[in-house]
C-alpha cells in the first residue's frame, strides 16, 4: 500500500474502507448461515438454537473486531499525517457501525424471511 500523504488520498481510502465495511457485513453474514447449517437439529427438548445463537454473535464481534484492527494496525501506518490519521480514527469508528448494522439487518431479515431454517431458529422457539 502506497503511503497516504494528500487529502484526495485520504477521501479515497476513508471512501474504499467504507465500502470494505459492508463487504465485511455481507462476508459474515454468509459465514454465519454456513456455521449455523453445521450443527445439527437435537431431538425432544431443542436446544440447537442456542448454539447457533452463540456462533453468530462470536462470528459478528470476529468481524467487526477483526476488521477495525486491521484498520487500526495495519492501514493507518500507512497514513503519514497525524491530522489525517484522526481522519481516519473517525472514519474507522463509523466502520464498525457500518459493518454492525449490515451484520445485523441483513442477518435478522434472513432470519425472518427463512424463519423454519436452522438459520431462522437463532431468533428462538416458534411459539405453537
Amino acid at each position: 500500500m502506497a503511503p497516504v500523504v494528500n487529502l484526495q488520498q485520504l477521501n479515497q481510502l476513508m471512501n474504499s474502507t467504507m465500502i470494505y465495511a459492508v463487504i465485511v457485513g455481507l462476508v459474515a453474514v454468509l459465514v454465519a448461515l454456513a456455521v449455523a447449517n453445521m450443527f445439527p437439529w437435537e431431538g425432544g427438548n431443542d436446544k440447537s438454537y442456542v448454539k447457533r445463537r452463540i456462533a453468530f454473535i462470536v462470528i459478528g464481534i470476529v468481524a467487526i473486531l477483526g476488521f477495525w484492527l486491521y484498520n487500526d494496525l495495519e492501514v493507518m501506518g500507512h497514513i503519514r499525517n497525524a491530522g489525517f490519521q484522526s481522519m481516519f480514527k473517525a472514519c474507522n469508528l463509523k466502520c464498525i457501525f457500518i459493518n454492525a448494522g449490515v451484520y445485523l439487518v441483513a442477518s435478522v431479515a434472513l432470519m425472518f424471511t427463512f424463519r423454519h431454517s436452522k438459520f431462522g431458529s437463532i431468533l428462538g422457539k416458534e411459539k405453537k
